[in-house]
């Protein structure tokens, strides 16, 4: 047990772990802040994850076979095909009148089967194209910045999607609290009738909302065949997106605390890799990151409970004197 607590100190001091924290939590980032500007909406983006996955083999494929591996190429398809997968879904929900969590339910079961079954048709592989390379994204030093001692080696060397993934966060921000677009999407998403009775159309904000969340989609998609990997692999978002689904109620579909929550996951994530040095069992360490989902899901269920319960009080206590 002490040899065990002996190597987590090392991991912590080490600043390649921080380094790798970083460079993990872009893929759920993304999920993340795409969720948080459909919710703002009130648009839950269900199929996150299925978007992200067809966004990602679409990139792949873009790439190889139009651009000779060029990964720029594979990122701006990959962020079309999110944002097309976005209005897919607000034309389902909110002009066909489908419920828009079995239509991201469907969304998430069409990406695994689709990419699976163009896989094999592309490649003749069941699970991965090797054959059918996308290209890296560059990594990129920052001037000035990379000699500075553990915050350099942190900070600087990192490619240049996860730059882009924490720059967007406070993009996001500015954009949905100080812009006029971003105004309506949240007078949308907090009461839809007085939305309405000023002109406001739901549904046009409601599907810009999810374009936009469809293409955050779509970069958390190429995240993982241009950056994660060079390549598609079946199943390559490996829930992400679920994760940054969870990521953006526990931030209460606030880009900064969505952004915070992703961070703390994307910390079990590189913690799970470096863990093995520990000798634990590879599959206890694959686990954790769904553990501290999990576990975080229950705190905020628990939170929200409780702060449900102290308003349903304020409101007794306001009533009770008008009564008397």
């Amino acid at each position: 047990m002490g040899q065990v607590l002996s190597t987590f100190a090392r991991i912590f001091a080490n600043p390649n772990f921080y380094a790798t924290v970083l460079a993990v939590t872009p893929p759920i980032l993304f999920a993340a802040l795409g969720c948080a500007i459909a919710q703002k909406a009130n648009a839950t983006n269900m199929g996150i994850e299925g978007i992200m996955l067809i966004s990602s083999f679409c990139g792949v494929m873009a790439s190889y076979y139009i651009g000779h591996t060029n990964p720029w190429l594979g990122l701006l398809v990959s962020i079309i095909v999110g944002g097309i997968l976005g209005y897919l879904v607000s034309f389902f929900a909110f002009r066909l009148k489908v419920d828009i969590i079995l239509v991201g339910i469907a969304m998430n079961l069409l990406g695994n089967g689709l990419t699976a079954f163009f896989l094999y048709v592309f490649t003749g592989d069941r699970s991965t194209s090797n054959s059918l390379q996308s290209g890296t994204l560059p990594q990129i030093s920052i001037p000035g910045l990379k000699d500075i001692p553990v915050l350099g080696q942190i900070l600087s060397g990192q490619n240049i999607l996860t730059y882009i993934a924490y720059i967007l966060i406070f993009v996001l921000s500015f954009f949905l609290f100080k812009t006029k677009l971003g105004l309506r999407i949240r007078a949308v998403g907090e009461n839809v009738n007085a939305a309405e009775s000023v002109g406001i159309s739901s549904l046009k904000i409601r599907t810009i909302a999810l374009i936009i969340s469809g293409m955050f989609g779509g970069l958390g998609g190429a995240f993982m065949s241009s950056v994660y990997l060079s390549y598609f692999t079946k199943g390559i978002v490996g829930g992400r997106g679920f994760i940054g689904l969870a990521a953006c109620s526990m931030g209460g579909a606030n880009p900064i605390p969505a952004a915070l929550t992703s961070i703390l996951f994307g910390f079990f994530y590189a913690l799970s890799g470096f863990a093995r040095t520990t000798g634990i069992s590879d599959n206890l360490v694959n686990m954790w990151p769904y553990i501290a989902t999990i576990v975080g899901l229950v705190v905020y269920s628990i939170k929200q409970t409780n702060d449900e319960k102290k308003r349903l009080a304020g409101l007794n206590a306001e009533e009770e004197p008008k009564k008397s």
